[in-house]
């Protein structure tokens, strides 16, 4: 009965001439605007993983903002949205989903600002992540909350201070497993000028609770991460004479996390990082700069970690080792040989201790650039790095940039091309080896039309270790029209990866991450269609398809995503008439279920208001 009622309302609400009012005023302070929209019509859904449904259908989403005395005093925004469904919709969800986000900002202009922010979103799509292809999809539930405020006193240190924290679960749709994530995180800052440096300070606290596919892992049971660090760093930068400048900073952080599955525990870890850089550099003439620099990592195993962590993802952590560090001098010149012609030199120290084992050296390198397109098309750079330690010798190392761009008639050429041999990592033993390249075409073709076509590429590998690391491609293609538009793309990826909380992601540094390791291999590809026959008439499809691979200590899984959709729009004035239909299919070999399909249609009439 209550839902008829709501139906009938929704019916009569969009006959409804709109409010002539742009803003209404409650007392002698309070200040509101209230726009949305309100739909109503006939849908049906059916899948194997939900129960079926049909009938008539009513949601809406709008925004109430407005401010109490001055919007510099108070200003607030509330955005709440109603089964809001399929992918033809704004919110893009293949559910009814629903939800509500709200903001407000108190003290805006003044030396003590805040905001508080809140946001729930009930049964919708989101994502898992993989790398260089389109996720797997999940359905499921998220909140979060996070308040903030500021001292901004003249002639006094500055000071933030900043909670969030959130939460999510989603079942990884076409098979029996979900993922779920609880982070919170603390922020404090401060900011002074003190005879003549600009200092900064800064504190983290990190706590991330989540769990993770089990066809990721090949572990029985629920696979989980619980993790938490602290980070705390200062840092400072003072001019100096010959138009130079200073910086130092220095950085502290401890982290420890427990990894495992329900069943059984891979114990607790923990680490300690200490970091310390100076950097100075001076121009004494329009032509010269001269540079030094030095740096100290007191746990690389730690370094490591604390780059992803940082990103907000929880990762399997191994021991660090005891006495891994690594020292860094460099220093070097530039010179500007002419307005367009530069070059540069450096020599670097280091001192590494890790795995058990000392290691010194040192790297030369040169580099040459030229900034002005050649034959008005190409510019350039290259450098060489020779690198020698105790177990290599004259390691020769190579990087080379090329970029091109010409316009010829209707035609619009751009495109570059990288490639690097023996660059040293941050392991002094690893030296990394790539090419990347890209290239876009664009053609007008008249009376409206233009072509567009793109490719791009990578492969990176690692010495001492086994296979590539990573390589991808892709190519896409557009091609528009009056009336007219269809696009196409193409991606593939292989390569190795690391399993963190929020999906799995590429390995940038060699040797020390042993697990989690996730070797994975997919492709992809896309087209989409749309078309205006009549004037506010809209006609548009797309569809996707992606197949990966996964494979971890010997459990592996074949995976597929394929979507298809197809919406018609018709605008009158503030209505607009719109059908639409969805097919959802995902299937994961590993999660033991066949895969799960989705279908919904809808068909309804959507009205837009402002009400004041």
């Amino acid at each position: 009965m209550r839902r008829r009622i709501a139906n009938l309302l929704g019916v009569s609400l969009l006959a409804l001439v709109p409010v002539a009012k742009a803003q209404v005023q409650v007392g002698d302070d309070l200040r509101m605007n209230l726009n949305g929209l309100i739909s109503t019509g006939y849908a049906a859904n059916y899948g194997d993983e939900m129960p079926s449904s049909h009938g008539l259908n009513f949601g809406g989403s709008g925004q109430l903002s407005g401010s109490f005395y001055d919007p510099n005093f108070l200003n607030f925004a509330v955005t709440p949205y109603y089964n809001q469904s399929r992918a033809d919709s704004g919110f893009q969800s293949l559910t009814d989903a629903s939800g509500v986000s709200m903001t407000a900002n108190i003290f805006s202009g003044s030396r003590f600002p805040g905001n508080v922010s809140y946001h729930f979103d009930h049964d919708s799509t989101g994502t898992f992540g993989l790398v260089g292809l389109p996720n797997f999809t999940t359905i499921g539930n998220s909140q979060g909350f996070g308040i903030g405020w500021s001292a901004l006193i003249p002639d006094w240190p500055t000071f933030s201070a900043s909670y969030s924290q959130g939460s999510g679960t989603g079942s990884i749709y076409g098979t029996d497993q979900v993922s779920s994530s609880s982070t919170k995180t603390l922020n404090l800052r401060s900011s002074y000028q003190w005879a003549g440096w600009h200092l900064n300070a800064n504190y983290q606290h990190l706590n991330v609770d989540s769990t993770v596919p089990d066809f990721l892992t090949g572990a029985t049971g629920n696979n989980f991460f619980d993790s938490n660090g602290n980070s705390f760093g200062v840092n400072g930068n003072h001019a100096l004479p010959w138009n130079g400048s200073v910086a130092v900073a220095f950085t502290h952080s401890n982290y420890s996390g427990e990894f495992g599955t329900t069943d059984q525990s891979n114990g607790i870890s923990s680490y300690s990082l200490n970091q310390e850089t100076v950097n100075a550099v001076f121009h004494p003439t329009s032509r010269w700069g001269i540079f030094a620099a030095q740096s100290y990592i007191g746990n690389l195993n730690g370094y490591v970690y604390q780059n992803i962590i940082s990103g907000g993802g929880g990762v399997p952590i191994v021991e660090p080792q005891t006495g891994s560090n690594s020292s860094t001098l460099d220093g070097g010149v530039s010179y500007n040989f002419t307005r367009h012609l530069y070059g540069q030199t450096q020599i670097t120290y280091f001192d590494q201790n890790y795995l058990g084992h000392s290691y010194e050296g040192s790297y030369i390198s040169g580099s040459v650039g030229y900034d002005k397109r050649i034959l008005d098309i190409f510019t350039v750079s290259a450098s060489v790095i020779d690198s020698s330690n105790k177990f290599t010798n004259n390691n020769l190392g190579f990087i080379g940039n090329l970029n091109a761009y010409h316009h010829f008639g209707l035609w619009e050429f751009s495109g570059g091309f990288s490639y690097a041999q023996n660059v040293q990592t941050l392991l002094v033993t690893y030296t990394t080896s790539y090419y990347r390249y890209n290239g876009n075409v664009h053609r007008r073709l008249g009376r409206g039309t233009q072509w567009t076509g793109a490719f791009n590429g990578s492969h990176s590998g690692f010495s001492q270790q086994v296979g590539t690391v990573s390589y991808g491609e892709g190519v896409s293609t557009s091609l528009a029209m009056r009336r007219y538009s269809v696009t196409g793309n193409y991606t593939k990826s292989r390569g190795q990866s690391l399993l963190t909380s929020t999906g799995i992601q590429p390995i940038t540094t060699p040797g020390l991450l042993p697990l989690g390791l996730i070797v994975y291999n997919g492709e992809s590809y896309g087209i989409g269609v749309s078309t205006t026959p009549l004037p506010r008439l809209t006609i548009s499809g797309t569809y996707s398809h992606a197949t990966s691979e996964t494979l971890n200590d010997g459990n592996s899984s074949n995976n597929r995503t394929e979507i298809f959709y197809a919406q018609l729009q018709y605008h009158l004035r503030q209505i607009t008439a719109m059908a639409g239909y969805t097919k959802f299919s995902q299937g994961i070999s590993a999660a033991g279920v066949p895969p799960g399909n989705q279908y919904s249609y809808y068909i309804g009439v959507t009205r837009s208001f402002n009400f004041f």
